[in-house]
């Protein structure tokens, strides 16, 4: 990932509970020119890694896509697809009488 982020000094905490969102006050310094939607590596302030996600301009500047130093490929997304699916199903949703509209994908 060539773009690299480093958030304020203090601003990681919401990042440690995993809350899913980079909001722009919380960025210190953006090391490359990302376009909306480039994927992004978060890092704190002693340049600790936090998380990758996707960038775009504004009050949200990152959506997490995943805690772990990864890059999102396709199979990335393939095994969260994968994923929903087969957790959808343990709970009843998929194959239900009861029930014939789910969200498959949920996006923070």
């Amino acid at each position: 990932m060539g773009t690299k982020i480093v958030l304020k000094s203090g601003k990681d905490q919401s990042v440690h509970r995993y809350h899913p969102w980079i909001f722009s006050g919380a960025i210190k310094k953006i090391y490359g020119n990302p376009s909306e939607g480039d994927i992004v590596s978060v890092y704190d302030n002693k340049d600790t890694f936090l998380a990758v996600g996707h960038y775009q301009p504004g009050t949200i500047a990152v959506r997490v896509l995943s805690f772990d130093d990864t890059e999102p490929d396709a199979e990335f997304f393939r095994d969260r697809i994968k994923s929903a699916i087969e957790f959808r199903k343990s709970i009843g949703l998929i194959g239900s009488d009861i029930t014939n509209v789910f969200r498959l994908i949920h996006a923070e």
